[in-house]
């Protein structure tokens, strides 16, 4: 009796963990993939329920994140199409992109940075103090054009 209970108990965490691996890899294989410019690393996207929730669960991996939204009735909408420089605190360029989604996750060293993201003409202009994974985001709000 007991091996036999011990033998479905295995069976159930041998489950979960294929389950939960599944999971993860459904997660990495819904995330864009990693870009490099220079010594940056990030991606670009969020386009989709399924690929948004993946760049959210991975926004503790890396130190920078931005999210690009429109102010909208009834409610705001993420937008795309969003051209992004930004800039160490010496004003060097160390990454410019255009986001394909609303959100854009950067690996960057610690530091202070600029970051300019313009959509459809108009320009926000944001610092951001760069630590560890996680720790930075900045969210970039433009008013609905009407």
């Amino acid at each position: 009796m007991k091996h036999s209970t011990l033998k479905h108990l295995t069976a159930a965490v041998a489950t979960t963990f294929a389950l939960g691996a599944a999971g993860a890899a459904s997660a990495a294989a819904a995330l864009p993939p990693l870009k490099t410019q220079g010594e940056v690393q990030y991606l670009t996207g969020g386009v989709g329920e399924q690929q948004a929730q993946s760049i959210k669960q991975a926004q503790s991996e890396f130190p920078l994140t931005l999210e690009f939204v429109e102010k909208a009735k009834p409610r705001d909408d993420y937008v795309a199409d969003v051209d992004v420089k930004v800039m160490d605190h010496q004003g060097k360029n160390v990454l410019t992109t255009r986001a394909d989604g609303p959100f854009l996750l950067a690996k960057l060293p610690s530091g202070e940075y600029t970051v300019k993201a313009t959509y459809r003409g108009h320009t926000i202009e944001k610092k951001v103090h760069v630590t560890k994974p996680g720790a930075a985001r900045a969210v970039f709000v433009w008013n609905a054009e009407h």
